[in-house]
């Protein structure tokens, strides 16, 4: 299974992307139980039932997920409802806590107590409205650029960015003529300074901008910059808590943090950020695993800290801080077979300050903010999750991967029309050219053989690419959620975030990578002859009620210099389509996104599906309202992703 792509010597007029491959619940999905206050074998069955009431007092009858937790801190159990109450069986006696997540409320939590064997408990929760706070304040907004300025803007980052300072001077002149009070033109402007080597003019209009937006981040980060320049460690991490404070899903401040921390000998700080820095961060965050691991041996957990830079070196042996890594496992291991109680003596480069003599290029590469002209990658932020709610990976694992392969099983061929928008964006991120086509779309997914998948798709009837704008063909957007499918799931690393709040529902954030050990089967790129595999990594949001994949984002994982491909973006949003003749409800992709940059050149485009037809079914059938689905038939087989 894998993505063919064609490219000719001279310009980017033939890319195919091809992939080649072969109701809501009313009980608690339960790990088995044991006693929570010994370990033990659960004394007896008992019940824990949930009632869950509006803010009137009535039976709520929308979603909501509970979450019951035993009196360790695990999982007892996790279960969403729709008609006011869920039930947690088979329980043992003890002390647990219920904590309920409905999409426009606040969390509200319960402790229950099952004080008898066989006993039946019932908890009442009361809703509340988010909006109900009347000390919340709304969070205050950057102020937005008119288009010309911001296009002018974004000309001065390329500039500052291709180290070109002189030509970025002409746009921010410009720019301060125009828009002199926005934060990101006297953010520049303090970029612009910092490749003069001017700190002190560099500092004031960081200053400024924080005074015109008291949330601008990247002002905070430079200004936490000249602090460690000038070894001023205290002034350093206030800079950067405020930044971390405004950006609260980004990795890169809390290693940052991890790393001031461990400058300053505050040791168990520079764990906890580094750890976090890890979970918003992933592999991205890689520093932070060699703070982590330098927190962690000065606290004397030296076996630990070994273990996670062996970890690390395995899964990323190139990386940057690959050398960091490796020169601290020396110095632990060494000091762990001379029985050594002394802290390792010495400390990888961790977040150097820019001196004097620093080139304007480095510079940039540290100040100056990325691109703007695709969506962040996967692995830039964590998208924000309901804290403190466990969550049930296997089983939403095992679920959703049931829901693709039920899908497959059940359908063999589906039309749609299909609307392409593209753009040829420049390098500052603008459209240059913009076309957009309307095809008669046909796909078909079928296992071939054991373990093999096959898809085919049509437009107009053809696969000729030449009928794309710029002949750029785009195929294979749908077989992206057979990451989940089980002939392809276990290639891949799962680790899930968490619950988030999902457009009116909820849904479970799930992150994926494909593993280094396994070969990229749903995604390779072909150039002439040569097929180079594209290994992927991505963030999944999975209905909690119906298991249902409702979005997915990709990312490659690194670039693939051999074809120049520096990045490529990829989101698919997915939606019910009932067919009412075969009384069938199928999830279907409503609208795709992609974007890439190769060799140079940048594209995004965008694909909108409608009037979705089942194979020889000779009515049109539309897409119903993308929120979380009400099944209106539970006894029936669960709605399948496509």
């Amino acid at each position: 299974m894998v993505t063919q792509c064609q490219f000719p010597s001279r310009h980017i007029a033939r890319l195919l992307i091809l992939c080649l491959s072969a109701s809501a619940v009313a009980m608690a999905q339960r790990p088995a139980q044991q006693n929570p206050q010994t370990g033990g074998t659960p004394l007896a069955s008992s019940t824990i039932t949930i009632k869950i009431l509006s803010p009137d007092g009535t039976p709520f009858t929308g979603m909501a997920a509970v979450n019951l937790i035993n009196f360790g801190g695990g999982s007892a159990g996790f279960g969403t409802l729709r008609s006011g109450e869920v039930q947690f069986p088979d329980l043992a006696v003890g002390r647990y806590t219920a904590e309920v997540v409905a999409p426009g409320y606040k969390k509200v939590s319960e402790t229950v107590e099952l004080s008898i064997a066989g006993q039946n408990q019932y908890a009442y929760l009361t809703l509340v409205p988010e909006s109900s706070d009347a000390t919340a304040q709304p969070s205050s907004t950057a102020p937005l650029l008119a288009p010309n300025a911001q296009k002018d803007l974004n000309k001065a980052l390329e500039a500052i960015r291709a180290d070109k300072p002189e030509e970025a001077r002409k746009y921010l002149e410009k720019l301060s003529g125009s828009a002199p009070g926005n934060p990101d033109v006297n953010y520049l402007w303090g970029v612009y300074w910092s490749t003069k080597n001017d700190w002190t003019q560099a500092k004031s209009y960081w200053e400024k901008a924080i005074q015109i937006y008291p949330r601008h981040a990247l002002s905070f980060s430079a200004l936490a910059q000249i602090a460690l320049r000038d070894a001023d460690l205290p002034s350093a991490i206030s800079y950067l808590s405020k930044a971390a404070e405004a950006e609260p899903s980004s990795w890169r401040y809390e290693e940052q943090l991890a790393s001031a921390y461990v400058r300053q000998a505050e040791y168990e700080r520079a764990q906890t950020h580094a750890e976090h820095a890890i979970e918003l961060g992933k592999d991205r965050a890689a520093g932070a695993q060699v703070f982590l691991a330098l927190a962690l041996a000065h606290r004397g957990e030296r076996p630990r800290a070994i273990k996670i830079l062996q970890a690390f070196l395995e899964a990323q042996p190139n990386d940057s801080h690959a050398a960091a890594a490796r020169q601290l496992m020396d110095s632990l291991q060494k000091t762990e077979t001379s029985a050594s109680t002394a802290p390792p003596m010495m400390t990888p480069v961790l977040m150097p300050a820019p001196p004097s003599s620093t080139k304007a290029a480095s510079i940039a590469a540290d100040l100056a903010p990325p691109p703007k002209w695709m969506p962040p990658d996967v692995d830039e932020s964590m998208p924000a999750v309901e804290p403190g709610v466990a969550c049930p990976l296997q089983q939403v694992q095992e679920e959703a991967a049931k829901r693709v392969h039920d899908f497959i099983d059940s359908v063999n061929k589906i039309t749609a029309t299909e609307k392409v928008e593209n753009e040829l964006l420049d390098h500052s991120g603008f459209p240059s050219v913009r076309e957009s086509r309307s095809f008669s779309y046909v796909v078909g997914i079928q296992e071939v053989r054991k373990g093999m998948l096959d898809v085919e798709e049509y437009r107009n009837g053809s696969v000729d690419p030449s009928l794309f704008p710029q002949q750029i063909a785009t195929i294979g957007l749908p077989s992206l959620v057979l990451v989940f499918h089980p002939n392809y799931i276990e290639d891949f690393q799962l680790s899930c975030e968490g619950l988030s709040r999902w457009n009116g529902g909820l849904a479970w954030q799930v992150h994926f990578r494909q593993k280094p050990d396994k070969p990229s089967r749903l995604r390779g790129y072909r150039l002439g002859g040569r097929l180079t595999p594209v290994p992927l990594r991505g963030r999944a949001w999975i209905a909690a009620d119906t298991f249902q994949v409702v979005r997915l984002e990709t990312d490659i994982v690194s670039p693939l210099p051999e074809i120049q491909l520096k990045a490529e973006h990829v989101s698919v949003d997915y939606g019910p389509v009932a067919f009412r003749k075969y009384n069938a409800k199928l999830w279907l992709p409503q609208t795709a996104e992609l974007y890439f940059d190769f060799k140079g050149h940048r594209m995004h485009r965008r694909h909108q599906f409608s009037d979705y037809l089942l194979f020889a079914v000779d009515e049109k059938e539309k897409i119903s309202d993308p929120k979380m689905p009400v099944d209106a038939n539970p006894s029936s087989s669960p709605a399948p992703n496509f």
